[in-house]
C-alpha cells in the first residue's frame, strides 16, 4: 500500500516537472472571421492556448485591425485559475475586404500593468461584407423571422 502511494506521488511530481517553466505563456492557436447572414454580422476573433500556466488575472488585450479605418477595436480578457484557453472576438465589424489581412496584436499584462508578452498575427478573409444582408434575416434568441423583411 505504502509502495503504491510512493509510486502515485512519484508520478505526480514527474508529470508536474513536465510543464514548460521558460518562453511565452501562450500562442496563437486559432482565429479568423466569422459571417453571420442570419444576423447580418461580421465579426473576427483570436485564440490563444497556454503553453505555460498562466497567471490568475493576466490582462489579455486584443487589438483587432478595424476594417473600417480609425482606431483599432480593443477586447479584453481576464485569466482566471487553470485556464488554457483563451478566446477574444471583435465586437460587429463591416466594410471587409476580401484577400486582405488584418492585423490583431495581442498582449498579456499583469494586473499592475506590466506587459508581458505580445504576439502579432493577421487574418485574410476570402469574402467580404458585402456577401451579408444589409437587414438582419432573423431576430430574437429563436431565430425568429425578422417582421421589417416581410414588407
Amino acid at each position: 500500500m505504502l509502495r503504491r502511494l510512493a509510486i502515485l506521488v512519484g508520478l505526480a511530481v514527474s508529470l508536474a516537472a513536465c510543464e514548460e517553466t521558460t518562453g511565452d505563456y501562450v500562442e496563437v492557436s486559432g482565429g479568423g472571421f466569422l459571417f453571420n447572414y442570419r444576423l447580418a454580422e461580421a465579426t473576427y476573433g483570436l485564440v490563444a492556448t497556454a503553453r505555460r500556466t498562466v497567471p490568475p488575472g493576466t490582462l489579455f488585450i486584443a487589438d483587432f485591425e478595424n476594417p473600417e479605418g480609425g482606431p483599432p477595436l480593443t477586447v479584453e480578457l481576464i485569466s482566471r485559475e487553470k485556464q488554457r484557453r483563451f478566446a477574444l472576438n471583435s465586437p460587429p465589424i463591416s466594410n471587409v475586404v476580401a484577400d486582405t489581412p488584418y492585423t490583431v496584436t495581442l498582449t498579456l499584462k499583469t494586473p499592475e500593468g506590466a506587459v508581458i508578452e505580445t504576439h502579432e498575427t493577421t487574418y485574410t478573409s476570402k469574402i467580404g461584407s458585402s456577401v451579408l444582408p444589409e437587414k438582419p434575416l432573423t431576430i430574437g434568441p429563436g431565430y425568429t423571422k425578422n417582421p421589417a423583411l416581410e414588407e
